[in-house]
Protein backbone atom coordinates (compact mmCIF):
# COMPACT_ATOMS: atom_id res chain seq x y z
CA UNK A 1 0.00 0.00 0.00
CA UNK A 2 1.34 3.28 -0.83
CA UNK A 3 1.02 6.07 2.07
CA UNK A 4 -0.23 8.93 -0.64
CA UNK A 5 -4.05 9.30 0.01
CA UNK A 6 -5.51 9.28 -3.70
CA UNK A 7 -8.91 10.44 -3.62
CA UNK A 8 -10.01 10.28 -7.64
CA UNK A 9 -13.98 11.73 -8.51
CA UNK A 10 -15.16 8.93 -10.95
CA UNK A 11 -17.93 11.03 -12.07
CA UNK A 12 -18.02 10.85 -16.29
CA UNK A 13 -21.12 12.17 -16.96
CA UNK A 14 -23.91 13.92 -15.06
CA UNK A 15 -27.51 15.82 -15.15
CA UNK A 16 -27.70 18.96 -13.60
CA UNK A 17 -30.83 21.14 -13.35
CA UNK A 18 -29.45 24.73 -12.29
CA UNK A 19 -31.63 27.08 -10.69
CA UNK A 20 -30.84 30.25 -12.20
CA UNK A 21 -32.90 32.79 -10.54
CA UNK A 22 -29.89 33.78 -8.80
CA UNK A 23 -28.96 35.53 -11.80
CA UNK A 24 -31.77 37.94 -11.26
CA UNK A 25 -30.54 39.67 -8.39
CA UNK A 26 -28.90 42.10 -9.69
CA UNK A 27 -28.89 44.64 -12.86
CA UNK A 28 -30.91 43.18 -15.56
CA UNK A 29 -28.72 44.76 -18.34
CA UNK A 30 -26.52 41.46 -18.29
CA UNK A 31 -28.17 38.52 -16.50
CA UNK A 32 -27.32 36.15 -19.85
CA UNK A 33 -23.56 37.07 -18.79
CA UNK A 34 -24.03 36.26 -15.46
CA UNK A 35 -26.13 33.05 -15.95
CA UNK A 36 -22.92 31.72 -18.32
CA UNK A 37 -20.07 32.47 -15.72
CA UNK A 38 -22.44 30.77 -13.36
CA UNK A 39 -23.06 27.60 -15.03
CA UNK A 40 -18.78 27.87 -15.96
CA UNK A 41 -18.81 27.80 -11.89
CA UNK A 42 -21.23 25.57 -10.67
CA UNK A 43 -19.23 22.61 -13.61
CA UNK A 44 -16.01 23.40 -11.98
CA UNK A 45 -17.45 22.93 -8.23
CA UNK A 46 -19.06 19.79 -8.48
CA UNK A 47 -16.17 18.24 -11.50
CA UNK A 48 -12.93 20.27 -9.74
CA UNK A 49 -12.14 21.28 -13.47
CA UNK A 50 -9.68 23.71 -14.44
CA UNK A 51 -11.37 24.31 -17.89
CA UNK A 52 -15.24 24.73 -18.69
CA UNK A 53 -16.43 24.24 -21.97
CA UNK A 54 -19.87 25.19 -22.91
CA UNK A 55 -21.84 23.78 -26.07
CA UNK A 56 -23.27 26.60 -28.17
CA UNK A 57 -26.67 25.11 -27.45
CA UNK A 58 -26.73 25.90 -23.96
CA UNK A 59 -25.19 28.97 -24.78
CA UNK A 60 -28.17 29.84 -27.37
CA UNK A 61 -31.11 28.31 -24.84
CA UNK A 62 -29.91 31.00 -22.10
CA UNK A 63 -29.43 34.19 -24.90
CA UNK A 64 -32.89 33.03 -26.29
CA UNK A 65 -34.86 35.75 -24.54
CA UNK A 66 -32.26 38.16 -24.58
CA UNK A 67 -29.96 39.97 -22.82
CA UNK A 68 -32.20 40.44 -19.79
CA UNK A 69 -34.40 37.62 -19.54
CA UNK A 70 -32.72 34.37 -19.01
CA UNK A 71 -34.41 31.37 -18.00
CA UNK A 72 -34.90 30.54 -14.88
CA UNK A 73 -33.70 26.88 -14.70
CA UNK A 74 -31.60 24.78 -17.28
CA UNK A 75 -30.98 21.23 -17.38
CA UNK A 76 -27.54 20.26 -18.71
CA UNK A 77 -25.33 17.59 -18.80
CA UNK A 78 -21.95 17.82 -17.94
CA UNK A 79 -19.15 15.19 -19.37
CA UNK A 80 -15.63 14.71 -18.22
CA UNK A 81 -13.33 15.27 -21.17
CA UNK A 82 -9.95 14.81 -19.13
CA UNK A 83 -8.93 15.25 -15.44
CA UNK A 84 -9.20 19.08 -16.05
CA UNK A 85 -11.23 19.78 -18.83
CA UNK A 86 -15.42 19.46 -18.79
CA UNK A 87 -18.05 19.96 -21.20
CA UNK A 88 -21.10 21.42 -20.49
CA UNK A 89 -24.41 20.16 -22.81
CA UNK A 90 -27.79 20.95 -22.85
CA UNK A 91 -29.86 17.76 -21.46
CA UNK A 92 -33.14 18.56 -22.40
CA UNK A 93 -34.44 20.23 -25.67
CA UNK A 94 -35.11 23.57 -25.93
CA UNK A 95 -38.98 24.66 -25.22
Amino acid sequence: MSSEKQVKDTKKDMIYTIPLKRVYWGRRSNRADRAIRLIKRFAQRHFHAKQVIIDPLVNEYIWSRGREKPPRRITIRIIRISDDVVKVLLASPAR
